[in-house]
């Protein structure tokens, strides 16, 4: 998960559940894509999570180069205005000052296996977290999430 220094320029999914509880921003998806790019590299990742015989929630995640399984469409190249790539069919949530200033992400490792609970992306002015609960949460804040467990990775 390489972003430093990258843009998110948008988290996309079917449907979002949105909610503002103490100043911040929580979003329940099933299966969200975050859109990064850092000049003319664009890449899509697709969050997903699983649960183990133990009840217990983990995140999956896939670098991908389509916003897949959304329904999309490619931009005429010589049409472009904008600097997305894809026309994207579903609900979009964006943040400003989206500057991606670290990636950092909780989980554990059992036997050369990285198991992936939470992921934070500090931003310019905000913080993203995403963690597995049943479906994917998402919550925008302006304070350093706490209590996500092990560091696991982190690109600082």
């Amino acid at each position: 998960m390489n972003a430093k220094g990258y843009l998110l320029e948008g988290i996309f999914a079917n449907l979002f559940h949105t909610t503002l509880y103490n100043k911040e921003i929580i979003l329940h998806v099933t299966e969200p894509i975050l859109y990064i790019r850092k000049n003319t590299d664009k890449k899509y990742w697709k969050i997903g999570w699983t649960e183990d015989d133990a009840g217990d929630d983990y995140l999956l995640s896939e670098e991908q180069e389509t916003p897949e399984p959304l329904e999309y469409e490619l931009e005429d190249p010589h049409q472009r205005h904008t600097y997305q790539k894809h026309i994207i069919s579903s609900s979009s949530f964006s943040i400003e000052h989206n500057l991606i200033k670290e990636v950092i992400g909780y989980g554990s490792i059992y036997s050369n296996r990285v198991i992936l609970s939470a992921v934070v992306l500090e931003l310019e002015d905000s913080f993203l977290s995403i963690e597995a609960v049943p479906a994917v949460e998402m919550r925008v804040t302006n304070k350093e999430p706490k209590h996500l467990g092990d560091v696991i990775f982190s690109t600082d």
